[in-house]
């Protein structure tokens, strides 16, 4: 459960709006810019593979993907290492996922507010998908008990007061899966104001 190996994806609302080639000049700019606390090296082009990553945005530390795994499309947020000073106070696998859900939700944010995505592109607030892409992590009962445990005080400040079911979605020769779907379906900006605590109320313990 260490391991800093951590996707995560956020769905959008409405996929029929945009096309994965939108994309494509977004995360250049990105680039040009260095628009996320990253170091923003390159984009590629997946779109010939059928449910595949579709439209990666690689930086040094993680991926960024407009992925159609399973036909779905969202932003994939893949940690692949963390060497940017922005990790180094990282001390424990529940600030980890913090971290993880902060990167993707900013990701989020952005696309939201791209100027030229014309308010197309919006995404759920009440569904994630979270993998540890560690092939040493056995998605096992007592790994996926141990995952829960880390991430119930990141729920609670994500979710305060409200219903939150994880469930385990990886099977026997997979990696540690879960899905994460809540009763409040807040936008990527609130979300992300509760997860920085932002003068936002979060439940006991978290």
């Amino acid at each position: 459960m260490e391991s800093v190996k951590v996707d995560l994806k956020l769905f959008l609302q409405e996929p029929a709006e945009v096309e994965l080639e939108d994309f494509i000049p977004v995360f250049h700019d990105w680039i040009q810019h260095q628009r996320l606390d990253e170091l923003l090296i390159d984009v590629v082009d997946y779109r010939h593979v059928h449910d595949g990553p579709g439209v990666m945005l690689i930086a040094h530390d993680a991926h960024y993907a407009m992925d159609m795994a399973d036909g779905r499309m969202g932003l994939l947020y893949s940690r692949r290492r963390e060497t940017h000073p922005a990790r180094n106070a990282i001390q424990s696998v529940t600030e980890r996922l913090r971290s993880v859900l902060r990167c993707a939700l900013e990701a989020c944010r952005l696309l939201e507010a791209e100027p030229s995505l014309q308010g197309r592109v919006k995404f759920r607030g009440d569904e994630v998908l979270l993998r540890i892409n560690d092939r040493l992590v056995s998605p096992t009962p007592v790994a996926f008990d141990d995952l829960q445990t880390h991430l119930r005080p990141v729920l609670e400040r994500l979710y305060p007061d409200c219903q939150v079911d994880v469930q385990s979605c990886g099977g026997s020769d997979s990696r540690l899966a879960v899905k994460i779907t809540a009763s409040d379906d807040s936008n990527v900006g609130t979300l992300y104001s509760r997860l920085d605590g932002s003068g936002v109320r979060t439940a006991a313990g978290s």
